[in-house]
């Protein structure tokens, strides 16, 4: 194994205990929901479409899509090792898509306003 790939490997490994992984795709594009809206992934159930603000507690959400005309918030909370409230937030718009992890996920806070 190269030292890259252990440096890598190691620093992956240390975000995902903090709950701290975020990844925005640069260009992937949800395009089941109507412009203006977000499209929520939950863990274990189907997408749906938002817009608004809307607090999810019961529900994990996986990935959150912008829609076109839609500039979305998301924030999630999470428990680190050292049982301090941490906060992970997305700013996404122009059919962007980013993702949570959503292992140790407490909840989420998803906000669509109309750009």
């Amino acid at each position: 194994m190269t030292v890259r790939r252990l440096v890598f490997r190691s620093s992956v490994a240390a975000a995902i205990g903090l709950g701290s992984i975020v990844v925005v795709a640069p260009q992937a594009v949800a395009d089941t929901c109507a412009d203006g809206t977000a499209r929520i992934f939950f863990a274990n159930a189907d997408p749906s479409c938002q817009t608004g603000s809307a607090d999810y507690s019961t529900q994990k959400i996986a990935k959150v899509c912008s829609m076109t005309g839609a500039d979305v918030v998301a924030e999630a909370t999470y428990l680190n090792s050292r049982k301090k409230t941490v906060t992970t937030r997305l700013e996404l718009s122009n059919g962007r898509c980013g993702r949570f992890e959503i292992s140790g996920q407490q909840g989420a806070t998803v906000t669509v306003t109309p750009n």
